[in-house]
Formats: structure tokens, C-alpha cells, sequence
């Protein structure tokens, strides 16, 4: 049971940027932003110290690689760091915590997130998977120390949990291939209209994805689906419709009520 926490090997250092790996990332750089973190350390340097780790002779980048890019376009040549000894799973989790924190994340990055986090945690932590590793007495025993992945993501990053729950189901209920296709989209910001794609299958998600990377103009996945059918657009309810809606939903109270509202004007009818 691996229950340790990353710590930090020291203070903050200053290490050549060559001698920094960054590796595949879950989120790609925005280079604008970078430009615009790039012209501050211009004026006032780097404030704040990326995190990496040792591997060999060299570092690999854990967290920070907008300020990584930030630091070559303004010409520094060297990173005030903090060096973490964490091994591999670890060093996925602190990334993917320091992302999701970041309040500029779209519904679809967060979603990316915090279903790569469930993944990393519950192989740190298989006891805590349902129907996870329970071979030994010990583990059993123990087990109930430990927090499920949503109870540990929501204390540690202030999260709700049912919050947790929804964007990992949307991750999970989207296809990879689809994901892809979206991700720089408007579609990747509403969260709304992520869940309705989630509810589609992999075939139909596919022709959304398609069709919203052709047409910009449509951004309702109820609307573009209409479209992708040909079905005829529906007409807009009447105030006869809604009244006939209302009713059939109204109780017996609520009708006699109205009955009642009705009464007068249909007296006056009578009596003419």
C-alpha cells in the first residue's frame, strides 16, 4: 500500500532549462498565454517556481510547463525550480492537481483531468477500487483509512464530489476519438452540452463532432441532431398548448380552482 506523499528535496534552485525534460502532458500549452506570462517575467522574472524531479543526471518537468514555455520566449535561460521526489504516479498527480485548480480549464479539460486522476489514484491505491487488491488481512483491515477517489479529490482540492462524479462519467461516456475532435471547439466549454453528447452513442457522437467542426453556428446538441436527421424544426407552443399542458399536469384542487375563475364569465354568458 503505497501511502507516501511527494516531498519537496530542497529549496527552490535555479537549473538550466536544458537540463529539463517536460514529456507528454495531459494538456497542451497555450501558447498565447505563455506570451502573456513571457512578457511579465520580462518585467519582473520568474515568480513562481516550476516543480520537477530527478532522472539521472537530468530533471523531468512535473508542473509548470506554461511557465517552462514562458521562460524561452522571454530569452531566460534557467528555472527557479522546486525538485520533488515522487516517482512516476505520484508525479502524475501532482500535474493533473495543479491543473485542475486553474480556473481558465474547460468543462472537457477538467473532465480530462479528473478521470486521468481517478485512474493514477486507484492504482496507487487499488484497496480503494471497487472490487479492488483485498489480498491480505492487513488490507482489509486498513482499508477504511483510506478515502475513495472522489471523498480524497474533493478534500484535497475542494471540489464537490457530485461535481467529481459528473465530469468523470462525461470523460468516460465520450469517445477518445470524439474528445479529440472537440477539444478546441465551444463545444469543450458547456458542460451542458457535453453531458447531451455523453448520452449519445459513439456513432452519433461522431457526427456531432463532425458537424461542429464544419458549422460554427449551431451550438445546441439538440438542435444540431434535428439538422443531422433532417427532421422538421418543431413549432413553438401556443398559449393554447400551454394551457392544455398545464391542466393535464394540474391536480384535482388546482382544477377546481380554476373552475372557479371560470365561473363568473360563464354565468355571464348564460344569462345573455
Amino acid at each position: 500500500m503505497n501511502m507516501s506523499v511527494p516531498q519537496p528535496l530542497s529549496a527552490v534552485v535555479s537549473i538550466p532549462l536544458a537540463d529539463i525534460d517536460v514529456g507528454e502532458r495531459l494538456r497542451g500549452v497555450d501558447v498565447d498565454a505563455a506570451a502573456v506570462i513571457a512578457a511579465s517575467m520580462q518585467e519582473q522574472g520568474q515568480r513562481t517556481p516550476i516543480e520537477v524531479r530527478k532522472s539521472g543526471k537530468r530533471y523531468r518537468l512535473i508542473a509548470g510547463a506554461h511557465r517552462m514555455r514562458a521562460l524561452e520566449l522571454a530569452g531566460i535561460e534557467t528555472a527557479f525550480a522546486v525538485v520533488v521526489k515522487a516517482d512516476d504516479l505520484q508525479a502524475q498527480l501532482l500535474e493533473i492537481d495543479e491543473n485542475i485548480c486553474r480556473r481558465e480549464l474547460s468543462p472537457l479539460d477538467k473532465a480530462t483531468f479528473l478521470a486521468r486522476r481517478k485512474e493514477v489514484y486507484e492504482e496507487l491505491h487499488p484497496e480503494t477500487k471497487h472490487g479492488g487488491d483485498r489480498k491480505s488481512d492487513q488490507v482489509d483491515s486498513l482499508v477504511h483509512l483510506i478515502p475513495s477517489f472522489t471523498e480524497a479529490t474533493a478534500q484535497k482540492l475542494g471540489l464537490d464530489a457530485r461535481s467529481i462524479r459528473r465530469s468523470v462519467a462525461r470523460y468516460t461516456s465520450i469517445v477518445p476519438d470524439v474528445r479529440e475532435i472537440i477539444a478546441n471547439t465551444w463545444l469543450a466549454s458547456s458542460g451542458a452540452q457535453l453531458d447531451a453528447l455523453a448520452r449519445e452513442t459513439p456513432d452519433v457522437q461522431r457526427q456531432i463532432a463532425d458537424f461542429v467542426t464544419k458549422w460554427d453556428g449551431v451550438r445546441n446538441i439538440s438542435e444540431i441532431l434535428r439538422q443531422i436527421r433532417n427532421q422538421p424544426r418543431k413549432k413553438a407552443p401556443t398559449i393554447y398548448d400551454k394551457l392544455v399542458a398545464l391542466w393535464t399536469r394540474a391536480d384535482e384542487q388546482t382544477r377546481l380552482k380554476f373552475h372557479e375563475f371560470l365561473q363568473p364569465g360563464l354565468s355571464l354568458e348564460d344569462s345573455e
